[in-house]
């Protein structure tokens, strides 16, 4: 049996697929079913919330390992890893940031806090660092639907998304084989592309022509603010993004072949599967 938080985001729902496609039991941590959709019907449901450490805790009972996605700033990260290490102490598969591996950024420095936190408390754990996901663009598709415009703070500068199926993949990986242990993984895709080029993809796949138009960081700090983002946590993207921007974005890794032994998706071939969600 293997533990999953996160079933209804990004990454955690590709892990309990991926996991039950391969046979294995899945116990998902949910504060509500109700947003896990198919996939509610297919797992074991642990009700709970990180508010309440005792919940986790209860959750990881009879599990090898858990997949914990707290986000980069957890209610109790300490109280939280201390109710998995009285239940059984399952290995634990970390989801981080590729920033903490740079303590110039502030978000990297929050992830790096907790991968710090999650040392100290001596579970065995993987720590995984994936670059931006690819399903950030999916930000784009009201101005896309609305003008057939994609505002961009990155002008030019180029960086090696990821789908979070790649990452996913990594996670079980890392849930299953125990030797990964004790690692964090750098995550990144297998490819360089900046907004321009990923629109001219959106363009062919939509069959209409889409435009990227500048736009100063100051202006995304304020979107991002105005759509409910803490301010440091607005500035803190903004930083990232600026530093794309200015041609400092990660190089690519060659970390999800070598885990899973498969090349990591395109872009194309991500958005060529999620084009309704941009139509």
């Amino acid at each position: 049996m293997f533990l999953v938080t996160g079933a209804s985001g990004n990454i955690g729902g590709h892990i309990a697929r991926q996991l039950l496609a391969a046979g294995h039991a899945v116990r998902v941590f949910a504060r509500d079913p109700d947003k896990l959709g198919e996939l509610a019907d297919r797992v074991e449901i642990a009700r709970g919330d990180f508010s309440d450490a005792g919940s986790l805790g209860a959750a990881a009972l009879g599990t090898k390992a858990v997949f914990l996605n707290t986000g980069p700033n957890p209610p109790a990260l300490p109280a939280l890893l201390a109710a998995l290490k009285a239940n059984g102490a399952p290995r634990v598969v970390f989801l981080s940031s590729i920033l903490a591996g740079d303590p110039e950024f502030f978000l990297g420095r929050m992830h790096r806090a907790n991968e710090e936190t999650l040392a100290a408390s001596g579970l065995r754990s993987t720590v995984l660092r994936p670059s931006g996901f690819m399903t950030n663009t999916l930000r784009w598709a009201d101005s896309i639907r609305a003008e057939d415009v994609v505002y961009n703070a990155m002008g030019t500068g180029r960086a090696p998304m990821i789908a979070p199926e790649d990452i996913a993949a990594v996670a079980v990986r890392a849930l299953l084989d125990a030797s990964l242990a004790g690692q964090a993984l750098e995550l990144t895709g297998g490819e360089l592309l900046n907004v321009p080029e990923q629109v001219d993809i959106l363009s062919g796949l939509l069959g209409r022509t889409l435009r990227s138009v500048d736009v100063s960081i100051e202006d995304t700090v304020q979107g991002l603010v105005a759509s409910g983002i803490p301010e440091p946590v607005a500035r803190g993207v903004a930083q990232s993004l600026e530093a794309v921007r200015d041609g400092r974005g990660r190089a690519m890794t060659p970390t999800v072949q070598r885990v899973t032994g498969v090349a990591p998706r395109s872009f194309d071939a991500w958005a060529r599967a999620n084009t309704a969600r941009f139509a």
